[in-house]
């Protein structure tokens, strides 16, 4: 799964980057969405790989940090970039006249780079907090599959309050206010398909359709990460154990579902990757008939 994901990212990051025809403000968002799933991969799957092969368990602090932070940054990335890709849906189908005057080039990479900047710089504050606790003697397990804010404060000897309100004020700004504009956009994109014709209305129900598989995927296994340590009593029986950490296996998986939803129901980015196969393999074909022909003429 890990060079599955890690090899489909980049098979679309590279297709935007070499088709002129993708180079649109939605398929830039798509390489924010591409890049943020290669960081998340590589932060939280390697780690799994070495556990199911040695069976060791442990891992150090600065490393645990270190996961939690690029985990983080991809999650906050995606969220923002989902909100992005939800907003310019929005206005290239309630407003499609005045799409391309208001989402340009330079204005979606703007976007693109100010999700990175304000992943980075939430996460960096949150790491600042984490390097800062004194871990306890013993009882060091952390419940899941991977080192998160919740897992390492779990683990922490002295007061944890800072960190906390910290950790609730940064879900309401980076989770909470992006949810909000994506309900918003959806709402106004319902009522703009009621008002319109039966074709217009098959046309805008598919792109965010797509859209939604996405965010359903996504934001479920996000919100029961972040409400099961915070509302369930008794948090470290093995039932509410398991149900995390199979929650964070979706989480770490999830960028098979973007590439699956985003290149096999979206047109474009399909046709531009089968294109190039084509080009590749017809390619690979004409040298092996050039040097079948020279060989047979030696």
């Amino acid at each position: 799964m890990y060079l599955t994901i890690t090899a489909a990212n980049l098979l679309v990051l590279v297709t935007v980057a070499v088709s002129t025809d993708l180079h649109k403000p939605m398929h830039k968002f798509l390489c924010n969405l591409v890049i943020g799933d290669i960081i998340g991969s590589i932060g939280g799957l390697p780690k799994q790989l070495q556990v199911l092969l040695t069976g060791n368990r442990e891992i150090l602090f600065i490393p645990c940090v270190t996961q939690m932070f690029t985990l983080h940054i991809f999650a906050i990335n995606e969220i923002l970039t989902l909100a992005m890709m939800s907003v310019d849906r929005y206005l290239a189908i309630c407003y499609p006249l005045h799409y391309h005057t208001n989402v340009t080039a330079k204005r979606s990479i703007f976007i693109a780079l100010l999700s990175w900047l304000i992943s980075i710089i939430s996460v960096s504050i949150r790491a600042t907090f984490i390097l800062s606790i004194t871990l306890k003697e013993n009882n060091r397990q952390i419940q899941g599959i991977v080192c998160d804010n919740v897992g390492i404060v779990s683990s922490a000897a002295n007061d944890t309050s800072e960190i906390e309100a910290y950790a609730k004020s940064k879900i309401f700004v980076t989770v909470g206010f992006p949810f909000c504009v994506i309900a918003y956009t959806y709402f106004q994109v319902l009522i703009e398909c009621k008002n319109s014709t039966s074709e217009f209305r098959s046309k805008a129900l598919h792109t965010f359709g797509t859209h939604f598989m996405a965010l359903a995927i996504f934001f479920t296994a996000l919100f029961l990460d972040i409400l099961l340590p915070r509302f369930v009593k008794d948090a470290d029986s093995e039932g509410a154990r398991n149900l995390r950490s199979s929650v964070q296996l979706v989480f770490l998986l999830r960028p098979v579902a973007n590439i699956l939803i985003y290149c096999l129901r979206t047109t474009e980015p399909r046709l531009a990757i089968s294109k190039h196969f084509k080009k590749i393999s017809l390619h690979v074909h004409s040298c092996k008939t050039i040097k079948s022909r020279l060989s047979g003429h030696c």
